[in-house]
Formats: structure tokens, C-alpha cells, sequence
């Protein structure tokens, strides 16, 4: 026989105050109703222990004190020898001779000569040796005077390229250049004029003539010979050697 529903409701009434926890189990609990609508989000919390977002750049602290004074360096040794036009520049420090000495020393020598050529219309160099000449003419002991003047030496070729370096000079109608030989009856025409033996010697035909008085003078020809002329004051090119 059905029970009415004022009965039923008493029921479930008495078995909420009564079995409560049998309440899941009543049959007059309803359907499960829809979720609700979410809430608004609250505010944010404090930072966590692992650090925020870096912040912006503090001040420039203030400047250090100066560092120490920078040390001087070594001087540079250009040279080891003062004498000479370069004494003004040429830093010389004594100590053993090097690589870089000994090289220095050919270049040095060049200059010197360098210095010397470039005041001269007529110059022909030969292995280190430089024949230089106003291409004026004179007698041989005009030769013997300019040259010695200038510091220099009556030209003389030592080996066959500078003997025909010296028939450069020739121009015009002279012919004919002085030679540093000593051909008097002393020198025999084997030594220099400072009595040093000829390591050279390109004598022409019939040469050299013994002279007749107490000396003679050799001149070069337009040849490349050598003659010996008893005539000294002969107008001949005057050629120095450096």
C-alpha cells in the first residue's frame, strides 16, 4: 500500500536528525545543480622566495684613486759609432758588436759616398769604388792637387770593369784621362803614387816608354789603353776615385 507523500517527507525528515550520516543515501536528495559563475580574481601576492624581476640600474659610484705611472722604455740603439755627418743623430752605446752593427756599417759608408758624388757632373760607380769628375781638364799635377784637395785619389782602375767605367768620361774631342801610376824611374811604373803595387795594369803597344827625364805621366786613351807621355802639363780629363 503506497505511503502519501506527507508521510514520505516526515520520513526523510526523521532520518536526517536521526542517520545523518545516511544522508547521501536518502532517496529525497535532488540532482546535482549546474556550477556557478567563477569569481573576480583576487589580488596578487608578495614575491617568493626566488627574487622578482631585477631592478633598475643604482647610481655611478665615485672614482677610483690613479694607477701607478707607466714605465719608461728601453732607448732604441740606432748606431755605434759617432763619427762621421751623423754625430748629431747617431745615439752610440758601447757593447758588443751584433748582427744589426756590422750591417749598419756598409750603409753608413755609402752615405758618406753618397754625399760626396752627388756634387760631381761625371760619376760611375764599380762594385764599391765611385769615379767622379768635374769633366774639366789639367795637367797631371793639377790632377794630383784637386783630388788630394777633395780628400780623394787620382783615379785608377784596378780591374778591367773599371777601366772601361773610366773611358765614360770621354767627350768631345779629349781623349785622354790622368791615371794614378808613379812612373818615375823609382816607381817603374809598377807602383801607385803612393807606392802600392798595380794589382791592374792595361799597357798599350810599346808601353810603357821608359822617359826620359826623371819622370813621365800615364794617361788613359779613348781605348781603354794606357801610355805613358813625357809631357806632365798635357791638358788631360782629371778623374778622382772615392
Amino acid at each position: 500500500m503506497a505511503l502519501s507523500r506527507p508521510l514520505t517527507l516526515g520520513l526523510c525528515l526523521f532520518s536526517l536528525l536521526v542517520l545523518p550520516v545516511q544522508m547521501e543515501k536518502c532517496e529525497c536528495q535532488g540532482p546535482r545543480g549546474m556550477p556557478g559563475i567563477p569569481g573576480i580574481p583576487g589580488p596578487r601576492g608578495p614575491v617568493g622566495p626566488s627574487g622578482g624581476m631585477p631592478g633598475l640600474p643604482g647610481p655611478p659610484g665615485e672614482r677610483g684613486p690613479p694607477g701607478p705611472p707607466e714605465l719608461s722604455g728601453v732607448p732604441c740603439l740606432v748606431g755605434r759609432d759617432e763619427r762621421g755627418p751623423w754625430s748629431t743623430w747617431i745615439t752610440w752605446t758601447p757593447g758588443p758588436a751584433g748582427a744589426t752593427d756590422l750591417d749598419l756599417e756598409p750603409l753608413q759608408e755609402s752615405l758618406v759616398k753618397l754625399e760626396l758624388v752627388i756634387n760631381y757632373d761625371f760619376t760611375r760607380r764599380v762594385d764599391k769604388k765611385y769615379f767622379v769628375s768635374h769633366k774639366r781638364p789639367g795637367s797631371f799635377d793639377d790632377a794630383v792637387q784637386f783630388c788630394t784637395q777633395e780628400g780623394l785619389g787620382v783615379g785608377f782602375a784596378e780591374e778591367r770593369g773599371e777601366n772601361t767605367a773610366l773611358t765614360q768620361v770621354f767627350e768631345g774631342a779629349l781623349k785622354n784621362a790622368w791615371l794614378n801610376v808613379d812612373n818615375s824611374k823609382e816607381g817603374r811604373f809598377q807602383v801607385d803614387l803612393k807606392g802600392h803595387p798595380l794589382p791592374f795594369s792595361k799597357w798599350g803597344d810599346g808601353e810603357p816608354k821608359v822617359p826620359d827625364g826623371d819622370r813621365g805621366c800615364t794617361m788613359l786613351t779613348e781605348s781603354g789603353a794606357w801610355q805613358v807621355t813625357y809631357d806632365c802639363s798635357f791638358n788631360a780629363y782629371i778623374v778622382c776615385e772615392i
